[in-house]
């Protein structure tokens, strides 16, 4: 047994908060082909939670788990299947799983979207994806899928906050998109338009 699986078998045994934080990467790193394969079994039991480590024992495998479970389980309310399709983006490139993200979001449980919003937000930036994060900002209800998607959308357009009177600036907009007054959220997604659109057509 190597030390790279004992080390995986401790992390997978965990339990609570030292459980949520995941696997250290380097308990993939070293392992025999029979605990690879072992390992790569006990992550496919942990899906969808186990997404971003099962694509570090083989990626071309996980893959292959991946889509065929995003095919069932879409459109689940409590079923994290946005972890799967963020990995299916950044493995495969193919941003089909991104409108997926994107055309399930109203599906999910309330308290699951913030993490949609995020998984969301870890893909790559294009019209799609600012577009759905300032549609959160204008329709959600949910506090944290909001201030996830101002985050988000901040972030993918680069909006500059350097200096004192850009930050001054970043944290008025921020105040005004996460008001309850959908006027005050248009005005400052209108003042936000030219960096939108400059991101639009870098994608």
């Amino acid at each position: 047994m190597t030390a790279a699986f004992e080390k995986f078998m401790r992390q997978n045994q965990m339990t609570g908060s030292e459980k949520a934080d995941g696997y250290s990467r380097d308990v993939f790193i070293g392992l025999e082909p029979e605990e690879r394969e072992k390992v790569f079994d006990m992550l496919v039991d942990e899906l969808p939670w186990s997404a971003e480590w099962l694509v570090l024992v083989n990626a071309e495998k996980a893959v292959q788990v991946m889509r065929e479970l995003e095919m069932q389980w879409r459109g689940s309310p409590d079923q994290n299947v946005d972890w799967l399709q963020k990995q299916l983006v950044l493995r495969t490139g193919d941003l089909v799983f991104q409108q997926h993200m994107i055309e399930d979001y109203f599906n999910y449980s309330e308290w699951l979207r913030p993490g949609v919003v995020d998984s969301v937000g870890g893909t790559p930036t294009n019209a799609l994806k600012l577009d759905f994060l300032s549609q959160v900002i204008l329709v959600e209800v949910n506090e944290d899928a909001v201030v996830a998607a101002i985050r988000h959308l901040l972030y993918s357009i680069k909006f500059p906050r350097a200096t004192d009177d850009e930050k001054r600036r970043y944290e008025l907009l921020v105040r005004q998109l996460r008001c309850e007054d959908l006027d005050a959220k248009r005005l400052a997604l209108l003042e936000l338009q030219p960096y939108i659109d400059v991101a639009k057509t870098s994608d």
